[in-house]
Parts: C-alpha cells; sequence; structure tokens
C-alpha cells in the first residue's frame, strides 16, 4: 500500500526511466482529477511530478497528448502544477523543433562513428 502523502514522489520515481514515463504518464492523464481533488489545489509535488513525467517529451504525439490533457482538465485546474504544465509544453515544443534541427546530424555522427 502506498501512503496519500508518498504517490506523487511514487509516480516520479515510475517516470524516472524510459519505459515508466509513458506509464506513469498515462496514469496522470487518466487519474489527474481523482489526484487533484484528494491531494488538494496545494500541493506543491505536483509541479515537480509534471515536470519529471513530461521531461523526455518529443514528439508531436506526446505534444498532442499533453495539449489535450490541458484542455480536459481545465476545468479541474492545476494548482501549483499550472505553471508546471505551460513549462512542459513550451518544453515539448522545444524539443521537438530541436529533434528536426539536429536528427540527421546526429544519425550521421552515430554512423560515422560505427563504421571506423
Amino acid at each position: 500500500m502506498i501512503r496519500k502523502q508518498d504517490a506523487t514522489s511514487v509516480i516520479t520515481s515510475v517516470a524516472s526511466n524510459r519505459v515508466g514515463q509513458s506509464l506513469a504518464w498515462d496514469f496522470v492523464r487518466k487519474q489527474w482529477e481523482y489526484m487533484f481533488t484528494q491531494y488538494g489545489v496545494g500541493s506543491f509535488s505536483f509541479a515537480s511530478m509534471i515536470s519529471e513525467v513530461t521531461a523526455r517529451f518529443s514528439t508531436e504525439a506526446e505534444l498532442q497528448q499533453l495539449e489535450e490533457f490541458v484542455e480536459e482538465n481545465s476545468a479541474v485546474g492545476f494548482g501549483s502544477a499550472t505553471l508546471a504544465v505551460k513549462q512542459a509544453v513550451e518544453r515539448t515544443k522545444a524539443n521537438i523543433k530541436w529533434l528536426q534541427k539536429n536528427k540527421q546530424e546526429i544519425l550521421d555522427w552515430f554512423e560515422g562513428q560505427t563504421q571506423a
């Protein structure tokens, strides 16, 4: 059994690896309203949880999910995580742009390193 006050820490820990990140994100998306109403508007751990769960987002699909999450939960709100949610959207957009700009160069470099 996970104590109520430890729930966001558990989610953040699960999200800390690549495989767990998608599981944590799915859980947060499906359970946001419940978690938010149970743990309260003022829980500061929500901001770090959102930041950690979305830290590696870098695809259009992830951006779309994030934007849908914001829209679907606008009535519920985000409390102390409001800024973290906005930053997650901006960071995801920046990551997408960075990949678009640098992906080929990085792939070329890796190919050059493996041929040597």
